[in-house]
Order: structure tokens, then C-alpha cells, then sequence
């Protein structure tokens, strides 16, 4: 059964391709694997380039540097000496990272776009367009980018990405093959969407059977996996009948793509997709947000990480979907690669649960449901849910459980409210909690190329409630906060909103002992 522990995803162009200064080596090509040694991943996936324009050598799409001589972009000058490179030395970048792995007895799948708005005759538009202009495209207006995405009513689209997949898996000999549909997620014209559905559930179906195919001739069982929107509405409503394609054993697994900018640590949202996977005997993952609102960090910490993964886990996931990690990667990378494979050693260890605020989405997606920010009005009760799901009896029992810590974190706090904040019905008081503020607050900046909108501010004025929870009083599953506001200081008129809410879980770990102005004491013998 394909059941990998843990996929790693490199797009072979942001995290190889560009990154190698000519000429290239074996070696330089050997890196996506050679990285990954002695992590937990078990299956490397590989992107096939830009879009319908590809780094190895081709006999069916157009290959980096056919038909463009003068390069006035670095990095795609750079990606275009390494495809020449590799071809000097007799080989290819697929080639060499699919030997390589299978010495180093790493899985590896090529994962193929599905789609590109690429128009010709841009660097980074295949031949398909090339030859067939927009007879083979949605059209609309020119100012429209799906004007030049691929129209998969049409005949001649399928066939091209089918004979893309037989060159991997014949002329390749690949693990199996990814089918990426998140990379441009449009397929059909809106009015086509129906119709739409039910030709893109046979052309996968399609695929599956010419693996099958292929793999009997080759005497192996070839994997088909899809990476698709983690939302089932967000995927019915471009055409992709995932949970058919899981009943009808299309594809051997599915990835659900998080849509959205911010990692949450609760997904219910994406548990239709493990319990589809499930019901068909195939495998689950989901590929998270790289970033979190929070004053303390950009990127999830490892105990956010270790929150999330027992979180898919508790949902029936099979597992992660990794990809993207500051490269090179380092100490904080490697230990998220190795602890994400194995759950079993994370279970008692301490994790973060945290509420993220509301967002804009992706293309063609949702914007998330969130529950923060949210106003704070005086005779009113603001509710919030935090999902935890440690299993906290059972460490409770063996006496490995530390009290929890609750963070409340307010934006435009007045102290002088008279408020009262329960955790699933138990009052907090507020002598026991240690509050902590700051008048002007900062959140780390996003990244530059972020185009959403965040639904909170990224200044404020912040106060901080944290309390030690009893080990009896947080439970698995979603955990009740209220705040009731009961009368508000007369001379503060300005608006309050809780801002964010963490659960941190804390057990008895091994850890090395705190000294006197040093962070920890090395240890002797």
C-alpha cells in the first residue's frame, strides 16, 4: 500500500534549478535528495519545471532554452545553463534525482502541472499553445490571465498531459506521478463546470488505468497521487470530483493544499478528504501554510508543527505534505523533517494549539472561517473554540501531564473593564493570570510578495492574559473560551477585540536542566 510517512515537495526551481551556479555537477543535481538524508521524509516529489516548460529532456513539451537564445532574466538564465549542463554530462535533472534516490531508497514522484496561463511565445510557454494558440485555452478578455489557461473540454489538452505522464512512467521508469492541479486551480469556463466535472473524473480515471497499464508491463504497482484544494466546495466548484476519484481508486492518494496564507491548527474543515481517502483504502495528506500571525514568530514553531500534525493525525490523515522551508535548510528545518515523520515520538511532547485571524484565500478559494478577531462589547459574551487533540487522559493517568498555558491576547485592552473569562465554564480568574502589555506592538512583517489581506492589524496596542490551565480542566476536542464583558470604564470609548488565543500542552519532557545565567547546563558522562 503507498503510505509514505512524510512527502517533501521541491519545485526543482526556486530550491535547485536557479539556486545552482554554472556549471553544473552531478553533485549540485543530487541535492534534492542528498538534502533530505537522515530526515524522516520517505517520498521526495519533484516539480517538472514552470508550468508547460520543462528541465529534463523532453520528447513530448517543450524544454528551458527551445527557441529563445538571449536570456534577460538572471534566474532564468541560470535554470536554462543548468538544462544545458546536465544535458552535456548525458543526463537530466529528473534522471539524476530519480537515481539518486533510489540509492539512497527514497521514494521519488515527478509532479506534473496541470495547468499554466503562460501565453506565447513567453519563455515559459509550451508547445501546445505554441501551436494551437487559444483553440486550446478558456479565452475571455484580454486583460483576463485564465484567457490563456488550458480548457480541458478540449481533446487535444488531455492527450498532451497524458503523454506527459507516459514519458515519465515509460521512458522515466518514475516511482509514480503527482497530478498538481493547485499550481494555476482553473479548468473549465463557469458555465462548463458541470460537464466539466464529469469529463475531468473519466480523464483521471483515464490516467489511473494507463499506470496500470504501464506498471504490468513493467512488473511494478505504479502510485497516482493528486494535489488538490484541502476544501471540498473549493474543488467541486472548479470541477474536481475528488471524493470520486477516491471511490472509484483513481489515485492512491490525495493532498489537500491548504488555500489560505496562515497556518491553522485545527483543519476540521479539510476532514472530508481523510475520510474519503480512508473509505477507499487510500492515503490522506494535507500541505500547510508556511506562516502565522503572532507577535513571537513569522514561521510555525515546532510545537505548532507538532500541534498541527496530531491534529491530521486525529482527523484519520495519513500524514504531512512538507515544501518551501527556508533553504538552505537548517537545525530548525531538519528537526521539523525528522519529528513530522514520526508522531509517535511527539506525542507527549509540548504543543502549541492557536486561533489565526480571518484572511483573503488563494484563487478560486474561500476566504477561511475564523473566529478571530473578535469585538469585544459590554453585555455581550464573546465565545471562541480552540480544538486541542493531545490525548491528555492518557498522559494524565501516567502522570506525564504539566498544566496547560493559556494565552489570551487582546488588541486595545482597557484594564479597567469589568470582565469574566471562563474555560469551559470555569471561571478564570483574573488574579491568577499573568498580564503582560505593550502600547504599540509590532507583528512581524509578511513576506513581500503576500497579496492577501489580513483580517487583524498589524500594529496595536496589545495586552496578554496567561493562565496555568489544571490538568483536568482542557480536554480533547474543542475547548470553550467565553469572555463576558459585564460593564465597560465610562471614560474608554474605544473599540476592544481578542485578538488571538493559544493552548499550549506541556508534559514532563527530558530536558536539560536550567543553570545560572547560562540557557542550559551540558551535560556530564
Amino acid at each position: 500500500m503507498f503510505r509514505p510517512r512524510l512527502m517533501y515537495y521541491n519545485d526543482a526551481h526556486h530550491f535547485h534549478a536557479k539556486r545552482i551556479e554554472p556549471p553544473a555537477t552531478i553533485h549540485k543535481l543530487q541535492q534534492p535528495v542528498d538534502e533530505l538524508l537522515g530526515t524522516g521524509v520517505d517520498l521526495l516529489v519533484l516539480g517538472l519545471g514552470y508550468g508547460d516548460v520543462y528541465f529534463h529532456q523532453s520528447k513530448v513539451g517543450r524544454v528551458v532554452g527551445q527557441e529563445k537564445q538571449v536570456w534577460e532574466n538572471f534566474i532564468d538564465w541560470r535554470i536554462m545553463r543548468m538544462v544545458e549542463e546536465a544535458h552535456r554530462l548525458g543526463t537530466d535533472q529528473v534522471k539524476v534525482v530519480r537515481d539518486r534516490a533510489r540509492e539512497k531508497k527514497i521514494g521519488m514522484l515527478p509532479s506534473l502541472k496541470m495547468q499554466d496561463t503562460a501565453k506565447p511565445p513567453g519563455e515559459r510557454c509550451g508547445w501546445l499553445k505554441w501551436k494551437h494558440g487559444l483553440d486550446v485555452c478558456l479565452g475571455g478578455p484580454e486583460e483576463n490571465r485564465e484567457r490563456w489557461a488550458l480548457d480541458y473540454t478540449n481533446p487535444i489538452v488531455r492527450a498532451e498531459k497524458m503523454a506527459l505522464v507516459r514519458e515519465m512512467l515509460e521512458d522515466y521508469r518514475t516511482d509514480g506521478i503527482e497530478l498538481d492541479f493547485m499550481f494555476y486551480p482553473v479548468y473549465f469556463r463557469p458555465c462548463e463546470v458541470e460537464k466539466g466535472t464529469a469529463i475531468m473524473t473519466y480523464y483521471v480515471a483515464s490516467i489511473r488505468r494507463a499506470a496500470d497499464e504501464i506498471g504490468k508491463a513493467q512488473g511494478r504497482r505504479i502510485p497516482v497521487t493528486a494535489r488538490v484544494f484541502h476544501r471540498r466546495d473549493d474543488n467541486l466548484r472548479l470541477g474536481l470530483d475528488v471524493e470520486s476519484w477516491l471511490k472509484n481508486k483513481s489515485i492512491d492518494a490525495a493532498v489537500g493544499q491548504v488555500s489560505y496564507f496562515l497556518m491553522d491548527t485545527d483543519l476540521t474543515e479539510g476532514r472530508w478528504l481523510a475520510d474519503a481517502a480512508n473509505a477507499a483504502g487510500a492515503a490522506s495528506y494535507i500541505r500547510p501554510p508556511r506562516y502565522v500571525y503572532d507577535d513571537r514568530t513569522l514561521a510555525p514553531s515546532i510545537e505548532m508543527y507538532r500541534a498541527l500534525n496530531q491534529t491530521l493525525n486525529w482527523h484519520g490523515f495519513t500524514g504531512m505534505y512538507l515544501g518551501y522551508l527556508p533553504w538552505p535548510l537548517g537545525d530548525s528545518e531538519y528537526e521539523l523533517l525528522r519529528e513530522m515523520a514520526f508522531l509517535e515520538t511527539t506525542v507527549r511532547r509540548n504543543k502549541r494549539y492557536l486561533l489565526q485571524p480571518g484572511e483573503t484565500a488563494e484563487q478560486n478559494a474561500a476566504p477561511p472561517k475564523r473566529q478571530v478577531p473578535a469585538p469585544l462589547k459590554e453585555g455581550q459574551t464573546t465565545s471562541v473554540k480552540v480544538l486541542v487533540s493531545d490525548d491528555l487522559g492518557a498522559a494524565m493517568a501516567y502522570g506525564e501531564l504539566r498544566p496547560a498555558i493559556l494565552t489570551v491576547r487582546f488588541s486595545d485592552f482597557c484594564i479597567e473593564d469589568d470582565i469574566e473569562m471562563r474555560l469551559n465554564g470555569q471561571v478564570l480568574k483574573r488574579g491568577d493570570a499573568e498580564i503582560t502589555d505593550e502600547r504599540a506592538l509590532h507583528m512581524p512583517a509578511l513576506p513581500g510578495w503576500y497579496r492577501g489581506k489580513l483580517n487583524a492589524p498589524a500594529g496595536m496596542a496589545a495586552h496578554w492574559f496567561r493562565y496555568k490551565v489544571p490538568v483536568d480542566l482542557l480536554k480533547r476536542g474543542e475547548n470553550l473560551l467565553e469572555i463576558e464583558c459585564k460593564k465597560f470604564s465610562p471614560r474608554a470609548a474605544f473599540t476592544r477585540s481578542l485578538n488571538g488565543v493559544e493552548i499550549q500542552t506541556r508534559y514532563k519532557e527530558f530536558e536539560r536542566p536550567v543553570g545560572l545565567n547560562v540557557e542550559r547546563i551540558t551535560p556530564r558522562g
